[in-house]
């Protein structure tokens, strides 16, 4: 797998291979991006709400919702050890 900045939505290496500082980079910019997309489907769902529309597709994006909650809680999480760790 090619090297890269370690952004988001970028090849990475696997979490194993990483250095501590290439795992907290990979970890904020994973939260920051997960943040940003978890915005756009809530402004989504209140401009479809305000017209009176509601689809599939909103549905899931809602049931969307509580897994990247979820997965937001395990970034943090992860930081959390590893400002422990050193």
């Amino acid at each position: 797998m090619a090297r890269n900045d370690g952004g988001v939505g970028s090849a990475r290496l696997p979490l194993d291979q990483m250095t501590r500082d290439e795992l907290r980079s990979w970890v904020r910019h994973a939260r920051a991006a997960l943040q940003q997309k978890m915005q756009r489907e809530q402004a989504y769902l209140v401009r479809r709400a305000s017209r009176g529309v509601r689809t599939p597709t909103d549905e899931a994006y809602e049931a969307d919702g509580v897994l990247e909650a979820d997965l937001l809680a395990m970034l943090d999480e992860m930081e959390q050890l590893l400002s422990r760790q050193g």
